[in-house]
């Protein structure tokens, strides 16, 4: 038997990924390599790191050890250098920090709404273009759901219809000008007579 032969590990050309879809996915990859390769860097040999990377979309992230605010101020000449352990001098920070981490779990919260938001949206535009196509093409699980809506409505249109036939056997008396009473009965109408 014939081994297939892979392609294996290629080197890839440096130049620009023409599809955005597959920019962003290489990105992705990429960033969580770099980020994994900054990691071992720092734990192997007890170094600051911070990387801040913006995707095609124009979205920040960043990796830093021990803080990517902890290397940028140290860059910036306003900290000293660790002391190989501890929180940093970031003690003083500590309610901030809780403050700051407790808004990106409400953003996050948000944003998983968003999310499932338009997920349903998704799902009803999806419900609706299947809903045209011919009976034919649907499978087993879409033709069920296809009976349930006729079923519901074959229900709201029934009933509507017992609405109407009883508004038709019963029907609002008409007001007819000729026999209009007035509210004070000392004051009569009488089309007929018109000044």
């Amino acid at each position: 038997m014939e081994r297939k032969a892979n392609a294996g590990r290629k080197k890839i050309e440096m130049k620009l990924i023409p599809s955005s879809d597959a920019r962003q996915v290489t990105f992705s990859k990429r960033r969580s390599g770099l980020f994994k390769k900054a990691s071992e860097l720092a734990t192997l040999c007890q170094s600051e790191i911070a990387i801040i990377a913006f995707s095609p979309g124009g979205k920040a992230f960043s990796f830093g050890h021990p803080s990517v605010e902890a290397v940028i101020n140290r860059y910036d000449g306003q900290t000293q250098a660790v002391d190989g352990g501890g929180l940093n001098g970031q003690e003083d920070d500590l309610p901030e920090l809780i403050h700051r981490y407790n808004a990106l779990l409400d953003q996050l919260e948000v944003e998983k709404k968003r999310a499932e938001a338009i997920k349903n949206m998704v799902e009803e535009m999806k419900a609706k273009t299947w809903l045209l196509t011919p009976m034919e093409n649907l499978n087993l699980t879409q033709l069920q759901i296809v009976k349930v809506l006729m079923e519901n409505l074959k229900k709201r249109v029934n009933q509507q219809r017992e609405e109407l036939s009883k508004k038709a056997r019963n029907p609002r008396p008409f007001l007819d000008l000729n026999t209009v009473e007035a509210a004070d009965p000392s004051v009569s109408y009488n089309p007929t007579q018109m000044e």
